[in-house]
C-alpha cells in the first residue's frame, strides 16, 4: 500500500456516478515517496464506482526514475481488498514514469470488465523498480460509463 491517500479514496471527494448512458472522467492522484518505487509496491488511486464499467484510463506522471537509464515500468488495475496488490492488471508495461510524461491506456482486459455491486478501488503496481528514486505524483484519470 502506498504512504499517501487522496480524498477520493478517504471519502473527503465524491466519486462521480453516471446518471444515464454518458461517459465520466475522474482523476485521483497520489503524491508517491521514494520508498513507494520499489518493485512489487502497489496502491489504490481511485473508484470505479458500483454498477459501472471503465472505458479507458490516462496514466499521468512526474519522473519517478532520474536515472540516465530508468527502469521503473507500472501496471494498472483492480486492486485487491487490502489494497497490498492488483487483483486484475487490465494494463501493464506502462514506461510513462520513467520520464515524466502520459499514456492513454487501453486494452481487451479494460473493454471486458463487467460491472459489480459495491464500488472498487484502481490502482498502480510497480512491477519494475525505479533505478534512481524521485518522489513525485501520479495519477489516473478513470473514463468509465453505467453498465
Amino acid at each position: 500500500m502506498f504512504t499517501n491517500s487522496n480524498d477520493l479514496l478517504t471519502g473527503r471527494r465524491p466519486v462521480v456516478t453516471p446518471s444515464g448512458c454518458e461517459v465520466v472522467a475522474q482523476r485521483g492522484a497520489i503524491a508517491l515517496v521514494a520508498a513507494d518505487l520499489d518493485a512489487n509496491d502497489a496502491g489504490s488511486v481511485c473508484i470505479l464506482p458500483a454498477g459501472c464499467v471503465p472505458v479507458g484510463i490516462v496514466y499521468d506522471s512526474d519522473d519517478l526514475d532520474t536515472n540516465g537509464a530508468p527502469t521503473i515500468v507500472a501496471s494498472v488495475g483492480l486492486m485487491t481488498a487490502d489494497d497490498s496488490d492488483l487483483a486484475t492488471a487490465w494494463v501493464t508495461g506502462i514506461t510513462a514514469s520513467q520520464t515524466g510524461t502520459s499514456a492513454v491506456l487501453t486494452s481487451r482486459d479494460l473493454m471486458r470488465v463487467a460491472p459489480a455491486t459495491t464500488d472498487r478501488r484502481v490502482g498502480i503496481k510497480f512491477t519494475a523498480a525505479a533505478a534512481t528514486k524521485a518522489a513525485g505524483t501520479v495519477g489516473l484519470t478513470l473514463q468509465y460509463r453505467a453498465a
